[in-house]
C-alpha cells in the first residue's frame, strides 16, 4: 500500500482558521492542546480536516485532552484489561467514559497518548527496529498483526517505547527527522511503556493510530473499529 497525503484528508492551518473562523494562531493553540490533530511537515503543520469539520459543526468532542496515563487507562479498559496503579474512583469514572462515548468520538481527547516523532532510517534497519526488545509495534505495517483486515507492508515501521529507547535507537540507528519518514516512533512515559505488553499493541492503541493515517483506508478501518469499540 502506498501511503499518500491528499489535501481532502489534511489541510493547512489556514485554511483550518477559515473553516472554523479564528485566527492561525488559534488553530495551532488547538493543536498544542491536542483538540485538532495535525502533522508536521518540513516547517509547517497539516490539520485533520476531519476534526476540523467536527469542531466546525459542533461535534467537537467537549473536555480536555487526556493525560497520557489516563489516555492509556482508557484504551486498557477498552481492550479488556485493568490498568495497574488507578484508584478506585479514577477507574469508575473512566469505565463511565467508554459506557457514554466511543473511542472515534473521543479520539481527539486521546492525541496526547504518545509525542510522535517522524524519522528516516536506512532501509536495511526497519527489520531491527522492529525486532529491538523494548517496543511495541502499531501502526498500518502492522494492523494485520493486531487482527484488522489491512496489508500495508511498505508502511512505516511504527513504534511504542519509552524516550530513554527512543534516544538510544536514534543515536545507535542514526535516524534523522524527515518529511518522508520510514520510521515513526509514539514515546510514552515509562509507567505507561510497563503497561503494554507486546509484540503488538492493543487493538484499540493501533485503531487510533490508523485513524491517523494519510491513507484513507487506513482511517476507514479505524472509524469502523473506533466507532464501535
Amino acid at each position: 500500500m502506498v501511503i499518500e497525503e491528499t489535501q481532502s484528508d489534511w489541510i493547512s492551518t489556514a485554511d483550518a482558521a477559515d473553516r472554523l473562523g479564528v485566527t492561525s494562531g488559534r488553530v495551532r493553540e488547538l493543536i498544542a492542546s491536542g483538540a485538532l490533530r495535525a502533522r508536521r511537515i518540513g516547517n509547517r503543520f497539516l490539520v485533520s480536516r476531519d476534526d476540523v469539520d467536527d469542531r466546525g459543526s459542533g461535534r467537537a468532542t467537549v473536555g480536555r485532552p487526556f493525560s497520557p496515563r489516563r489516555a492509556w487507562a482508557l484504551i486498557l479498559l477498552a481492550s479488556g484489561l485493568v490498568p495497574p496503579g488507578l484508584d478506585p474512583v479514577t477507574l469508575s469514572k473512566l469505565r463511565r467514559v467508554l459506557r457514554e462515548k466511543d473511542l472515534w468520538s473521543i479520539r481527539s481527547r486521546l492525541a496526547s497518548r504518545s509525542k510522535r516523532s517522524e524519522l528516516r532510517a536506512h532501509t536495511s534497519d526497519l527489520a531491527r527496529l522492529e525486532a529491538e526488545p523494548e517496543v511495541v509495534l502499531t501502526g498500518a505495517r502492522h494492523a494485520a498483526a493486531a487482527g484488522f483486515s489491512l496489508v500495508a507492508s511498505d508502511a512505516p515501521v511504527e513504534l511504542y517505547l519509552d524516550a530513554p529507547t527512543a534516544e538510544r535507537l536514534i543515536a545507535w540507528y542514526r535516524l534523522s527527522p524527515s518529511d518522508r519518514p520510514n520510521v515513526v516512533f509514539h514515546v510514552v512515559p515509562p509507567e505507561v511503556r510497563s503497561w503494554i505488553a507486546g509484540p503488538v499493541a492493543p487493538r484499540p492503541a493501533v485503531a487510533l493510530d490508523l485513524a491517523d493515517d494519510r491513507d484513507p483506508r487506513s482511517q476507514q478501518v479505524a472509524r469502523e473499529f473506533l466507532a464501535g469499540a
